[in-house]
Order: C-alpha cells, then structure tokens, then sequence
C-alpha cells in the first residue's frame, strides 16, 4: 500500500536499558506518532506507524519498508518511555535516518520531538535529514506533505526547518493547539501492532503477579497502553524539558468526556487493563480527578493505573475514590530530601512528604518515588539525604535518576556554557546505557553522582525493611522477582 506519511517510532530498547530491556521495562506506545496520525487521516492524508520497539530494526528495513508504505514523507517522532526520554533516543533515530538514507536519498525525512524542537538547528545539521518539526506537530507535518505534494509553498509550512541554500532556515511558527478534542480527538491504536505487543513496567503490576502463568509475567503485563490526557506542565522546573515543544509552561486538557471515549474503546475493544497516563500532572485538578474517577466506576471498568502527581497536590479526600476507579500506583517527583537542594531547580514541596505518602499507602495505592541524584547544590551528603528520606518513606518502588542536562531545560541552557560537563554524544544521556554522564555538580564529578545513584539503587532494593514490605503486599513472587532484578548488572563507562 501506498501511503502520504509514514511515522517511524525509533528505539533501541538493548541499548537503552541494557540487560534489564529483557523483561524488567515497558514497551510503551508511541503516544504522539498516533495522535499526529489520526489527526491527518482525519483530514484525508493516508498514514501508516512503523514501531521499532517492536518490529526491530536493521539496514535492510529501509527497502523493506519503501516496498510496504512507498511513503511520500517519513516523519521520525523522538520520544521515549516519558518526556525527558527524547534525547536519550536520538542515536536510534540517527541510525534509522541514515539507513534511509543510503538506501535512497530521496526519500523526504523529517525529525520532530522535544530534542528535535529544543535544538532544531543543530539537529537539522548534524542528522541525515531534511526537515526539523518544531513545536507539537499536527500542524507542521500536514503543511509539509501538502508542499511536497505541490498544493503548498515550503515556506509557508508552519513549525518547519529546513535547509536553504545549505543553510538552515525556517518558516513561522506553528501554534500550540488550543482545543484538544477538536484537533486532536483520538489516537490511531488500529495503525500500531496489536495493542498485546506492548507491556507495562514490572512494578505497574506487582499486585497481580500472583495471578500470572509466566515466569516473566508478561500475560499481566499485555496489552498496555501509556498515553495522556493532558499536554504541557505548568510548573518550571529547570532540570524539565517537557515544555520544549509548548514555548512556556502550561497545560492543555482533552475533555473527560473524549478521555472516556478512548477508554471505552481500549477496554472494550482492545481488551486493555494496565494504563500509564503520561500527563506530568494528572492528579492537579481534584474536580477533575473526582469526575474521571466517578465516570470509570459508573462504568464497571477494572483497570489499572498509574498516574503523576506532585506531593501538593494530592488530595487526601480523593483517595478513597481514586483506588476505587482503579489508580493503583501513583508517581510522585520528592526529586531531594535536601529541602535548599529543591530550592535551587524551582522544585518548591508545600507539603510534608512523609504525611502524603503514608496517606496514599493507608488508602490501598502504591507509591512510585522519584529521586534525582547530582542537582546542582548536591554533595555526598545531601544526596545521602535523600537516600535516607526514601529509605524511611519505603515506597513500593523507587526510581533513581542522575541529573542530565537535557536540551530545552534551563540546566541545559546553564551547562552548555561549560561544555565539559555535558556528554559528548547522545547516547550520554541515557540513564541506564553504557554510556551515561551525568551533569556533574558544585562539589562531586559525574562519576561520583552515576556511582551513588548505582549504589542506592541497590540499598534501596535490597533492604530487607523493603523487601518484607514487598513479600507482605504483593506476595513471594515479586520479591523473588525483584532480587533477581537486582542480580542483573548494569556496565557504566564512567
């Protein structure tokens, strides 16, 4: 079949993750690659998703690819697992652009995502492409394959970069979309393999292992989606580059009633149970969480959550309910337990930490912390701190991330003054590849901060106040689980 546009999900799950891309992570839906094309087949552009995730990839899958799609455009969408994962992807995406490439140099290509739209001419430049979407993309790519069709001018195609006479140039600003539900009404779930390819995270599941008849849990885990309900964050953070894509902070909501439409469709038609809500804030609006929680219980749906909130927003009235609606997990950025260490990447805690958590626990949901080891007022000891405080708030899982400088943070923006300090290629600033450097600090080099993050990660998981926790909740099978995760040994350059 001949189609407009092709989306190629880039990814390199071995790379990424090493040996824990095995079966300790998700294979995560392609949350924008579906939106933007259901947006254009809904305006007579034929479209087709290519997930590398799960189809693979090596240098004979340009021709095979030219031989299935015959694409007029293909349109390489750089994200990951969550926001701040899109530069981590880069490599795969210059890898998949070359192998177009030299297998035929006409094919048109074009870069979007957060990395391609924080640094759009350094992409256009350094990569074996023709155009950089900059901004959300809807509307950029349906200019683009409207000019290469020859029914518009280049110039006029909106959120484009583009080489002019070797040099790049671009266009005019595409805008944000205002109305989620008139512009970007659905996701093309029919266009990726079946929804069953896709898994959720191994914690995500942790309260139903005891049901599975694998040893990998994968018939728990499938089908899975990751997807939102919102775009933007209205908070900035300087270490956060999700708004790379949006030009400021804010947030933007599809209505509940089109939230509730696609889940319908997932649970009913796809048979989809385990659902990660991308939103960085889902849990902001506490009239809107009661409403999504009473529609999803006035259906009867069982499902499985896993939502983002911030500390000060959690609402202690609502968590009743939100267990109820099925919100089994919810992730929360304590980031530090350095409270000047917060401070000093605009990330302001209103509330008591410990009181919060101890509240959701109480209401029957998991707790997923995040930690950041290496911000910029960090030391051994603060990062000790904060150890500390996630040993003692004993959430059910804990993630451990070194700080990276991502382009379109203001931390970027900070370090790139100091070049030294930033990884020399991409694959850098993956957090569990090979490869990774983090941003070093004040007072402790990047290796100091990659090998506390490491060695917390182990003490964490290890401690046997964690793991009686873990066995108490969820049962033998996910502690059995969870050391022989730890058994997996990650290789670090640095």
């Amino acid at each position: 079949m001949a189609v407009d546009v092709l989306f190629i999900h880039p990814g390199n799950q071995k790379k990424t993750y090493q040996d824990l891309s095995k079966e300790y992570t998700a294979i995560a839906t392609p949350v924008w690659a579906a939106l933007i094309a259901d947006y254009l087949r809904n305006r007579d552009i034929d479209t087709a998703i290519f997930d590398v995730n799960i189809e693979g990839w090596d240098e004979n899958d340009p021709q095979a690819i030219a031989s299935s799609y015959d694409p007029d455009l293909i349109v390489l969408m750089v994200y990951g697992h969550n926001p701040s994962a899109s530069t981590q992807t880069m490599p795969a995406a210059g890898r998949i652009a070359r192998d177009i490439k030299k297998y035929n140099r006409d094919i048109p290509v074009a870069m979007g995502g957060i990395h391609p739209s924080a640094l759009p001419e350094k992409t256009l430049q350094e990569e074996e492409i023709d155009f950089v979407i900059q901004g959300e993309g809807p509307y950029t790519v349906y200019d683009l394959i409207n000019a290469l069709k020859g029914k518009s001018d280049l110039k006029d195609a909106r959120g484009l970069w583009y080489l002019k006479e070797g040099l790049p140039s671009f266009s005019t600003p595409a805008p944000n979309i205002s109305n989620l539900d008139d512009e970007l009404g659905s996701y093309a779930w029919d266009l990726l393999p079946s929804l069953t390819k896709y898994r959720a995270h191994n914690m995500h599941c942790f309260q139903d292992f005891y049901k599975s008849e694998t040893e990998d849990f994968s018939d728990i885990r499938s089908p899975y989606v990751s997807m939102n309900t919102s775009l933007g964050c209205p908070y900035s953070c300087s270490y956060c580059c999700i708004n790379a894509i949006f030009g400021k902070p804010r947030i933007n909501y599809w209505s509940l009633d089109t939230v509730m439409t696609w889940m319908d469709t997932l649970y009913n038609e796809y048979g989809v149970k385990n659902v990660r809500f991308d939103d960085e804030l889902f849990i902001l609006s506490s009239e809107r969480v009661e409403k999504f929680c009473n529609m999803i219980i006035d259906r009867g749906y069982d499902m499985n959550f896993w939502v983002y909130g911030r500390v000060d927003t959690i609402k202690d009235s609502l968590l009743k309910k939100m267990k109820k609606a099925g919100i089994n997990w919810i992730c929360l950025g304590i980031e530090s337990g350095n409270e000047n260490v917060r401070e000093g990447v605009n990330k302001k805690i209103k509330k008591d930490i410990k009181e919060v958590v101890s509240e959701i626990q109480a209401n029957g949901i998991y707790v997923l912390g995040n930690y950041m080891f290496g911000l910029p007022d960090d030391d051994l000891h603060t990062m000790e701190e904060t150890l500390k405080l996630a040993m003692e708030l004993n959430c059910e899982y804990a993630n451990f991330y070194t700080v990276m400088a991502y382009p379109g943070s203001q931390l970027y923006n900070q370090a790139a003054k100091r070049p030294d300090c930033l990884p020399p290629n991409w694959g850098g600033y993956s957090q569990l590849s090979y490869e990774t450097m983090p941003l070093p600090t004040k007072n402790t080099s990047a290796g100091e901060v990659l090998r506390f993050r490491d060695e917390a990660f182990y003490r964490y998981h290890t401690n046997p106040v964690y793991l009686s926790m873990i066995e108490e909740k969820f049962g033998a099978p996910v502690r059995r689980h969870i050391e022989k995760m730890l058994d997996v040994k990650i290789k670090r350059k640095l």
